[in-house]
C-alpha cells in the first residue's frame, strides 16, 4: 500500500505537467466514455435509417472543451495560446446537459467495457457538479489509480522481470498510464494476464477471482486492441496442460465473446475518415491471398527512414500527439537501458527444456500481436496498394514487447519472500529516476505548465 500511495503521488505530480487531451486519440476515447456514461454503450447512426454506426451523443460543453484543447496539439498548433491558461479557463465552465452528435467511428471496433472506469469518472463528476477542468482531473485520477492498482495486483501475484519493469517505466508507457485513454489500462491488464498465466501454468489452479480476472482481462484486451487477438493462445494452452470442464467452458465463452464482438465491430462500424478505393473487407482478402506481399510491406515500413524512426521514437518517448519527443541522448540512454534490462533478465533466468512450450506460446503471441498491429493499420487506415503503412505508433508494440519479455524471463514464479538481486533493484531505481526525469523535462519544455500546486 505504501508503494501504491507513492506511485499515485508521483503520478498526480506528473499530471500537473500535462494539459487535458494531450495523449494520442484521447479526445475520441473520452468522448466515447461520455457516450457510455450517457447510457450509449454502442455507437449509433446520426439518423435511425442511416446504414452504419459512426458515433453518439455527448455533452456540448465537453465536446467544445476537447476541441478547445486540440488547438495546442501538433505541428500546426496555435502558439499564441498558453496551455496553462487554457487549463485554468477550463475550470470556469460547467456541463451544459445538452447534447451534440459526434463521430467516434475510430472506437467502433472497441467493446464498451474498457470505457467503464472513464465513464464512472465523468458520471461522478457530473453528480458532484464539478467544472469541466475538475471533471477531467477527477477522471484522470480515478483511471490512473485503477491502472496502478491492477499493476500492483499483478506484481503481488508474480513479480515481473527486470525487462518487464523497464518496459512499463519507459516515458511513453508512463505518459499513457497517467492519461485517461485506454492504453494505460491495457498495459496493466496485460501485466495481470501474464502474472495469472504463469501462476496457473505452474500451479494448475487459481481462485475464482483470479480465474475471472484472467479470462475477462483477455476479453477486454482483444476487444479493445484487435492486434492482441493472439493472446487467446494463453488460455488455450492452459486448457491443454490442465484439462478441466471449467476451463473448457471459460475458454469457449472467451472465444465466442471475443470473436462475436470482433465480427460485430467489423460489420457495423463505418469509418469515413479515410477515403479508399477498396473496403476494409476487400483489403483484408487481398492480403490474405498474398501474405508474402503483406510481409514485404511490413519490411518496407520498418526500413523506411521516417516511419521506422517514428515507430522507434514513439515506442520509447515521443510524447503528446507525437509532438513532444524526448531528447536524442535520453532516447539512446533508455534504449541502452532496455538492452541492459534484457541482459539482466536473461542472466537471471534458468532455461529448461520443460519450459519450451510456455515460452513458445508467449513468443508466438508476441510476434503475432506485432504483425497484427501492422495488419490492422494496413486494412483500416491505409488504401491499397501502398508503399509503406502509415499511422503506426510505437505504443502499439508495448504489449507485444511485454509478451516477448515474459518469454525471455522466468516462467516459474519464485516465492513472494525471495529476495531480488541488489543489482536488479539498483538498476530499476536508477532507470525509473532517469525515465521520470526525461519525461518531466520534456513535458515542461513542451507545455510549460510548471510544478503548480495541485488544484482540485
Amino acid at each position: 500500500m505504501a508503494w501504491l500511495a507513492l506511485a499515485f503521488a508521483i503520478a498526480c505530480g506528473m499530471m500537473q505537467l500535462i494539459p487535458a487531451f494531450q495523449s494520442p486519440d484521447e479526445i475520441v476515447h473520452l468522448l466515447r466514455a461520455d457516450m457510455v456514461a450517457h447510457g450509449q454503450p454502442l455507437l449509433k447512426g446520426l439518423e435511425p435509417d442511416v446504414r452504419g454506426k459512426t458515433g453518439g451523443w455527448v455533452d456540448i460543453h465537453f465536446f467544445l472543451f476537447s476541441q478547445w484543447m486540440q488547438k495546442i496539439v501538433g505541428p500546426h498548433r496555435d502558439r499564441s495560446l498558453s496551455p496553462a491558461w487554457l487549463t485554468s479557463e477550463a475550470k470556469r465552465f460547467d456541463w451544459l446537459d445538452d447534447e451534440v452528435f459526434v463521430d467516434a467511428s475510430a472506437t467502433g471496433y472497441y467493446a464498451p467495457f474498457i470505457y467503464l472506469p472513464h465513464a464512472l469518472g465523468l458520471k461522478l463528476s457530473r453528480a458532484l457538479d464539478l467544472s469541466l477542468g475538475h471533471s477531467y482531473q477527477l477522471t484522470r485520477m480515478l483511471v490512473t489509480l485503477l491502472v496502478l492498482g491492477v499493476v500492483f495486483w499483478a506484481w503481488q501475484t508474480g513479480p515481473p522481470s527486470v525487462l518487464l519493469q523497464a518496459l512499463l517505466l519507459m516515458p511513453m508507457a508512463l505518459f499513457q498510464i497517467i492519461s485517461p485513454t485506454i492504453d494505460g489500462l491495457c498495459f496493466a491488464l496485460a501485466l495481470l494476464v501474464l502474472s495469472l498465466f504463469l501462476l496457473q501454468w505452474q500451479e494448475g489452479r487459481a481462485t475464482r477471482w483470479q480465474a475471472f480476472a484472467f479470462y475477462f482481462s483477455i476479453f477486454l484486451l482483444v476487444t479493445s486492441r484487435t492486434n492482441l487477438i493472439p493472446m487467446v493462445l494463453l488460455p488455450l494452452v492452459l486448457l491443454l496442460r490442465h484439462w478441466s470442464w471449467q476451463r473448457v467452458a471459460a475458454t469457449a465463452t472467451l472465444f465466442a465473446a471475443s470473436s462475436g464482438w470482433t465480427l460485430y465491430g467489423l460489420v457495423h462500424t463505418q469509418d469515413h475518415r479515410v477515403v479508399r478505393a477498396l473496403s476494409t473487407g476487400q483489403i483484408i482478402g487481398t492480403y490474405l491471398r498474398d501474405p508474402l506481399d503483406f510481409l514485404r510491406l511490413v519490411g518496407r515500413t520498418i526500413a523506411d527512414p521516417f516511419q521506422g524512426h517514428l515507430i522507434a521514437s514513439s515506442f520509447v518517448g515521443n510524447l503528446g500527439w507525437a509532438d513532444a519527443p524526448i531528447a536524442d541522448l535520453a532516447l539512446v540512454t533508455i534504449g541502452c537501458g532496455l538492452l541492459l534490462a534484457a541482459g539482466l533478465t536473461v542472466a537471471a533466468t534458468s532455461y529448461q527444456k520443460a519450459d519450451l512450450g510456455i515460452r513458445a506460446t508467449l513468443l508466438v503471441a508476441a510476434v503475432g500481436s506485432a504483425l497484427l498491429a501492422f495488419f490492422a493499420l494496413a486494412v483500416t487506415w491505409n488504401d491499397y496498394p501502398v508503399r509503406v503503412i502509415e499511422g503506426l505508433q510505437g505504443r502499439y508494440f508495448i504489449i507485444p514487447s511485454m509478451l516477448l519479455a515474459a518469454a525471455l524471463g522466468p516462467v516459474r514464479l519464485a516465492p513472494a519472500h525471495t529476495p531480488r538481486p541488489a543489482s536488479h533493484r539498483v538498476f530499476v531505481l536508477l532507470y525509473a529516476m532517469f525515465c521520470l526525469g526525461a519525461m518531466a523535462t520534456t513535458l515542461q519544455g513542451r507545455y510549460g505548465m510548471g510544478l503548480a500546486v495541485f488544484d482540485f
